[in-house]
């Protein structure tokens, strides 16, 4: 298991600096979260298997039992205060996706209201409803997922390869755009030279001209970034070493040992409710099912789990 932090050690800690690394929480967050105290491998399991069962499954339980979910994680993680304010313009976008549907779409066989050529049908409220719910519970979980996964959390998943991949990357999104301002350079410079009397190369000609200008120029910079990469410690060793905070303990194989599974029953039952449900041209009648119940359960643990983390906390206090 990876450390607990201890009242006293927050006394001591957070008073003098902000709490950087993600060890403990700052004390105007007034939290500790429990999904804090388990490897990040079990958090990461979780909140990706209630955010993908939540995108996935489109079915009003399911998305019923999500949104609810959602919103008690967002109250346990985030505060009251924080989910408040995001309710204020997530709730009218529900309201507008619920009315708006109906409008836009006449399908169905439950006729509720007829304005003129504008017809509103129950199934299409209800879709509209559902997609709204799903719209904000995706919202609410994924502001969960920032809180819990945090920066540093997420860096303790990488492999070693990470930072030489992101180092990758980021090269060649500095480089590509650089190397198309340095072509229009050499363009505009090879129609800038006159004097000779020539013109400048056309076609094919012209392309050929410029992609040798460039490949010597790139080749030139590439011996000296690989010096000053060089001089960084870059390729000092063969194997890349990292320190890593946290290590997966007996508790966190535990954990991983009941998620992974969990998360793939609800996730299936989930996708199978969603198969043998539709709301055209009639919707089914919806009755008590056992499948409901660990779809439910992933939907439930987060906040549970934080639940229990913050009233530990509390009694330790």
């Amino acid at each position: 298991m990876s450390r607990v932090a201890t009242p006293d050690a927050v006394a001591g800690t957070c008073a003098e600096d902000p709490c950087e690394g993600g060890g403990v929480r700052p004390a105007e967050d007034a939290r500790a979260l429990f999904l804090d105290t388990v490897h990040p491998a079990a958090s990461a399991v979780l909140v990706c298997g209630v955010v993908l069962a939540t995108m996935l499954v489109v079915q009003p339980v399911c998305v019923g039992l999500s949104l609810v979910g959602a919103l008690a994680c967002s109250l346990v993680v985030r505060g009251a205060a924080a989910t408040l304010r995001g309710l204020r313009w997530q709730l009218p976008l529900l309201a507008l996706v619920c009315l708006a549907n109906p409008l836009f779409v006449g399908q169905g066989t439950t006729l509720l209201a007829q304005w003129g050529p504008v017809s509103v049908y129950a199934e299409s409220l209800a879709y509209g409803a559902t997609m709204g719910c799903l719209m904000v519970a995706s919202v609410l979980w994924l502001e969960c997922a920032a809180r819990i996964l945090t920066q540093d959390r997420l860096w303790d998943l990488s492999a070693r390869s990470l930072p030489v991949t992101a180092l990758v990357a980021s090269m060649a999104a500095h480089l590509v755009p650089q190397l198309m301002r340095r072509s229009q350079t050499v363009r505009q410079t090879l129609a800038a030279c006159t004097a000779s009397g020539q013109t400048a190369p056309q076609g094919q000609a012209g392309r050929v001209a410029v992609s040798g200008v460039l490949l010597g120029w790139a080749l030139e910079d590439s011996l000296e970034r690989s010096d000053a990469m060089r001089a960084r410690g870059w390729g000092a060793r063969e194997v890349r070493t990292r320190y890593r905070r946290v290590r997966m303990g007996a508790g966190d194989v535990a954990a991983l040992v009941v998620l992974v599974p969990l998360v793939v029953v609800a996730l299936a039952l989930g996708l199978v409710a969603a198969g043998q449900w539709a709301f055209y041209p009639t919707m089914p009648h919806l009755v008590a099912w056992w499948g409901y119940v660990p779809y439910g359960l992933l939907m439930a643990l987060p906040a549970v789990a934080e639940l229990v983390g913050w009233l530990r906390w509390e009694v330790l206090r």
